[in-house]
C-alpha cells in the first residue's frame, strides 16, 4: 500500500459524513477566503477538479471563479469521468461507501447508480469498492461485502450506465477482482487474488461486454500477506495495449522479508500477451522486499522497487530498466519514513515522499534523465499528476487546507479552500 493510499484510508475511516443532510437541488457556489486565482491553461485544455468537504461534494473547473458544491451529505469519495462532464461518488455515514452516485459538473443532474440496484447488493451489508470509469457514460466497479467487523472484497465486477441507469454483472462473485482497462478501451485485465495455501490467483483478460469467454493469462500461487489483506498483483498495461506486465512475488516473501536467517526468495517478473497468452515472457527475476514490489514506468521501460536490509526497517529504493537489470540506488530511509517512487503518467520520471529531520514529510520529484530535486518549495500534501508536467495538490492555509494546481517548475494557483482537513479529491486535465 502507497503513503497515499494509507492517508486516503485513514480519512475514510475517520471521517464523519451525516447521510441525512439534504441532497442540493442546484450547485451551490461554496463561500471561500479568497478568489480563485485561475490556473493559466491553454485555450484547449480544461481542468476540472473535484473534493469532499464536510460530506459535501464541491467541484471547480476552468472558467469557474468560484467552487461550487454539486452535492451534499454523505459523500465519501469523486471519480471525475474521462470528458470531465460527471463525477460519480460514493456515499454513505461514517466514510462507508454504501452506495454510489453520479451528477454532473454544474450539479444539475444528481441520480442514485448503486443502491436499490443491483438486486444482489445491500446497503451496509455492501460497500462499494473500485470504480473506473469506461468512457464519459459507462463505468465499472466491484464490491465489497461485511465479514466480521471489516470488509473483503466479493471479487465481482459490475457495469453501470449513468444514462440508462442500468447496472449489469459482469463477472460473479470469484469470478472479478481487480481491473485494469487497456489503454484502447478494449480490453479489461481482472486479477483474482486467490487464497494463500488454498488456492491459486489468476489473470485474466476480458472484452468490456463479455461477449467472449475471457482468456487466462496467468496463474499464481496465493500470495501471503501477514494479514486479511489478500495480494493482488499490480497490472501495468504497456502504451500499445498489446501486453501486461507485473510482479509476482514468492508466496511467502512477507515472512522471509525480515528474517536474516534465510535468503530473501524471487520475485518474478513477466510480459503477458493479450492475443496470445501462451507467449508469456519471465522477463527476470529480483530479490526485494515484499513491501516495495516492482512498479514499472508508463511506457514500460523501467521499474522501481524497495529493498529491506536483513534483519532491519531500512529501506532503500532503487531504479533498473524493464528486466530488473542495471539497478542503482535513489534513496535510504527506515520504515514510516520513506515512500517508493510513484511514476509519473506518460513519463519516464517519478515522485516521492520523503521525511525530513524535523519530521515533515516533503515530495521529490527525479527520473531516468532527471536530477532529483524537491517538487516544490511549500508543503504539500497528495500531489495528483494530471498529465506529465502539471499537478493537483492540497496544502495547508491560514486555518485551512487549500487545493492548488501547478506546472513542474512554475508558480502553483489557487483553485480553493477545503476546510480544515485534508480532502479526499480527484482531478482531470482534458486536452482538446
Amino acid at each position: 500500500m502507497t503513503m497515499r493510499q494509507l492517508i486516503l484510508l485513514c480519512l475514510l475511516l475517520l471521517t464523519g459524513c451525516n447521510l441525512n443532510a439534504p441532497s442540493a437541488e442546484r450547485a451551490t457556489p461554496t463561500s471561500s477566503t479568497a478568489l480563485p486565482s485561475l490556473p493559466l491553461l491553454p485555450d484547449e485544455e480544461r481542468l476540472v477538479v473535484a473534493w469532499v468537504d464536510g460530506g459535501n461534494l464541491i467541484v471547480w473547473q476552468t472558467g469557474d471563479t468560484l467552487p461550487r458544491r454539486v452535492a451534499s451529505g454523505g459523500v465519501v469519495q469523486p471519480y471525475i469521468a474521462p470528458d470531465g462532464n460527471h463525477i460519480a461518488f460514493t456515499r454513505g455515514p461514517n466514510g462507508a461507501a454504501e452506495t454510489l452516485w453520479s451528477v454532473d459538473v454544474l450539479g444539475t443532474a444528481e441520480q442514485q447508480i448503486v443502491g436499490e440496484r443491483p438486486r444482489a447488493y445491500t446497503p451496509g451489508t455492501h460497500q462499494v469498492g473500485d470504480v473506473v470509469w469506461l468512457d464519459a457514460v459507462v463505468l465499472y466497479f466491484n464490491t465489497l461485502s461485511q465479514s466480521g467487523p471489516s470488509f473483503v472484497a466479493r471479487n465481482d465486477l459490475y457495469r453501470a450506465n449513468i444514462r440508462t441507469r442500468e447496472v449489469a454483472l459482469i463477472l460473479a462473485p470469484t469470478e472479478g477482482g481487480r481491473f485494469y482497462f487497456s489503454p484502447d478501451k478494449e480490453t479489461i485485465v481482472v486479477v483474482y487474488p486467490g487464497t494463500y495455501g488454498r488456492q491459486d490467483g489468476r489473470i485474466i483478460a476480458l472484452d468490456p461486454l463479455k461477449i467472449r469467454e475471457p482468456r487466462n493469462l496467468l496463474f499464481f500461487v496465493g500470495v501471503a500477506t501477514g494479514s486479511e489483506r489478500a495480494f493482488y498483483p499490480a497490472i501495468r498495461w504497456l502504451p500499445d495495449s498489446s501486453a501486461v506486465l507485473t510482479a509476482i512475488p514468492d508466496s511467502d516473501l512477507v515472512y522471509a522479508d525480515n528474517d536474516s536467517q534465510f535468503e530473501v526468495p524471487l520475485t518474478r517478473l513477466w510480459r503477458l500477451p493479450i492475443a496470445n497468452p501462451s507467449d508469456r515472457e519471465l522477463l527476470g527475476s529480483l530479490r526485494i522486499s515484499f513491501f516495495g514490489l516492482p512498479r514499472w514506468s508508463g511506457n514500460g521501460d523501467a521499474i522501481n522497487f524497495l529493498r529491506r536490509a536483513a534483519g532491519t526497517n531500512d529501506f532503500t529504493a532503487y531504479v533498473a530498466d524493464r528486466v530488473g537489470q542495471n539497478d542503482h540506488a535513489l534513496y535510504a530511509g527506515t520504515v514510516g519514513t520513506i515512500e517508493q517512487p510513484q511514476w509519473i503518467p506518460e513519463s519516464s520520471e517519478f515522485y516521492y515522499a520523503r521525511a525530513e529531520p524535523d519530521g515533515t514529510f516533503v515530495y521529490y520529484i527525479g527520473g531516468i534523465d532527471r536530477e532529483t530535486q524537491r517538487l516544490a518549495d511549500e508543503a504539500i500534501i497528495l500531489p495528483l499528476f494530471v498529465s506529465n508536467d502539471a499537478y493537483v495538490y492540497a496544502a495547508l492555509g491560514n486555518g485551512r487546507v487549500d487545493m492548488r494546481f501547478a506546472r513542474l517548475g512554475e508558480e502553483s494557483q489557487f483553485i480553493g479552500s477545503a476546510g480544515v482537513s485534508v480532502p479526499i479529491f480527484d482531478a482531470i486535465l482534458i486536452n482538446g
